[in-house]
């Protein structure tokens, strides 16, 4: 009976020093970046531009991450091309008045292992909701942490379906493939 007592103290005690080192950051929206890649289905052609998150959150222990929410605005879709920019915020795309936001939060805490991590969490575009395993590098610091990826979505599962060559069979010439490349540089400070 002793031995299962020593056994539940001792992991109350794990459990709360772990809850007393963890830090809360915050992400600072002018030091990060995300990008955006598009391309051509059946060429080399491709698009970049940029989209910026709204605000977001991250809780860190010593060895894992035990939350992040990232909310992205949609409305903020970039590009050059004007006429380019005003078709990825409409109806053939991502539906920005109807959908302003875009969201990413991880289920699980997540271990870091050599400044590397996977974070396994729900992406949210377009109100559609799916698991998505981001691997990506953390890099901490006294003023905060980086989060850095490079990470190919399939815009099919969240019901961006124009010009896909898997749900219109039959196009070629102005088919778009169904992943495009997010990438970004996520700051967060204390």
């Amino acid at each position: 009976m002793k031995i299962v007592q020593i056994l539940l103290i001792t992991l109350c005690l794990q459990v709360g020093l772990q809850k007393a080192y963890t830090q809360n950051f915050e992400l600072n929206t002018i030091k990060s970046t995300l990008f955006w890649t598009g391309k051509a289905a059946f060429s080399s052609y491709s698009l970049k531009g940029t989209i910026a998150a709204k605000k977001g959150t991250l809780s860190m222990t010593d060895i894992a991450m035990s939350s992040l929410n990232i909310i992205i605005n949609m409305k903020s879709i970039d590009h050059e091309n004007n006429n380019l920019k005003s078709h990825l915020k409409n109806e053939d795309f991502f539906e920005v008045k109807t959908y302003p936001e875009a969201t990413f939060s991880i289920n699980n805490q997540a271990l870091v292992k050599s400044d590397t991590i996977i974070l396994i969490g729900k992406l949210t575009i377009k109100g559609i909701t799916n698991t998505e395993n981001i691997p990506a590098t953390l890099k901490q610091n006294e003023s905060g942490i980086v989060l850095k990826f490079k990470y190919a979505i399939d815009r099919t599962k969240y019901g961006v379906n124009h010009n896909s060559p898997s749900i219109f069979k039959r196009m070629k010439e102005n088919a778009i493939a169904d992943e495009f490349i997010l990438e970004g540089t996520l700051v967060f400070s204390k």
